[in-house]
């Protein structure tokens, strides 16, 4: 079997933690080329690391110089568009970091570039490979926590990561900083809902940065059959990913960032030995699952989001099957996005003028 070509634009430290490790890992399907910079002792430094033997500043040189099979996009998603639309018009299939743009508009070129090429495109929508993620949809389509009602999800990113960098490049995206990790739980919340007609928003600047109008966000998302509700924090200094998910019999709660989920059945009496059982099993699942991941962990069988997105491209590259998440799904997250930002300007337009689409 050959081995298909792959080349990086953009390395920073989600190509250098993620992206390239991932590929890494599929040595014996892939191989890494090149990668692309417009800073070139950055590309130079994480050539070197990582044992790549090309380095380019532009993509139109990587795609002169080398006859690669996959272009994989890192970069802001400010620049998506064009970059990708080069690829698959250069006859590459193209992987791409979230979110998939800025605009649906965009999404459609890349999406029609995509079809009239023959070529793949693939977004990265990582939390949805996570295994415990995997388990709990495989556990409502079979009817666990019976019919699906709705869900809420938590996610923190710690302030020093974000919030604290002034010149950081997301705050300039529409809606700042939701503009980047609030695709997150958009898709996530799409794998339930599996369509939005509505949305409401609520924000708060508790750390009063000038540089980020805000950095507390409360969001309703209305499906046709169940509702998501969303809390976006970036002024606390801790990384979650909480989802609870809830049915007419039961509820699952995933704890994401420890690849925990603890499943609750339907009714539950006030009665002391009751609440005993119930406290037991969900201390029994819970150290049942830290214990599933040390195996993992000491095994060295440890799979993170990227890695198995990129594996399953590669794979529907190799065998020509669909992508794991399609142009068509990023679209539909990008979509929701621009509904959620639209309500951001309604309701907040006098407090800040990023908000542009």
């Amino acid at each position: 079997m050959n081995k298909l070509k792959v080349g990086i634009v953009g390395c920073g430290a989600v190509a250098q933690k993620r992206h390239i490790p991932g590929f890494l890992k599929l040595g014996k399907k892939v191989t890494l080329c090149a990668v692309c910079d417009k800073n070139e002792n950055l590309a130079k430094e994480v050539a070197n690391k990582n044992h790549i033997p090309k380095v380019y500043s532009e993509l139109s040189e990587v795609l002169a110089e080398e006859q690669l099979d996959i272009i994989d996009i890192c970069t802001p998603p400010q620049v998506h568009a064009p970059l990708a639309v080069q690829a698959l018009q250069s006859s590459c299939h193209v992987l791409m970091e979230k979110p998939m743009a800025l605009k649906t508009s965009d999404c459609d070129q890349m999406i029609s570039a995509s079809h009239q090429s023959g070529r793949k495109l693939c977004i990265v929508h990582n939390m949805l490979f996570y295994p415990v993620f995997l388990k709990a949809r495989r556990l409502v389509a079979k009817g666990a926590i019976g019919d699906f009602l709705g869900m809420r999800i938590f996610l923190s990113n710690p302030r020093d990561e974000m919030i604290m960098r002034k010149d950081y490049w997301i705050h300039k995206l529409p809606g700042g900083l939701i503009g980047e990790t609030g695709a997150h739980v958009v898709y996530l919340s799409l794998a339930f809902l599996n369509s939005v007609k509505n949305v409401d928003v609520y924000a708060k600047n508790f750390l009063e940065h000038p540089w980020a109008p805000f950095d507390e966000f409360r969001i309703e998302l209305e499906g046709e059959k169940a509702m998501s509700s969303i809390a976006l924090s970036y002024a606390s200094n801790r990384q979650v990913v909480y989802v609870d998910l809830y049915g007419t019999e039961g509820v699952l709660h995933l704890d994401i960032q420890n690849m925990l989920l603890v499943r609750h059945g339907g009714k539950e009496s006030m009665k002391s030995m009751d609440l005993a059982r119930y406290s037991l099993s969900s201390a029994l699942q819970m150290i049942g699952g830290v214990a599933a991941n040390a195996l993992t962990v000491v095994s060295r069988r440890v799979k993170l989001g990227h890695d198995i997105v990129i594996d399953r491209f590669v794979n529907s590259i190799l065998n020509d099957c669909q992508p794991p998440v399609t142009g068509e799904e990023g679209r539909e997250t990008i979509r929701v996005m621009g509904m959620i930002v639209e309500r951001l300007r309604e309701k907040y337009g006098a407090m800040q003028n990023r908000l542009t689409l």
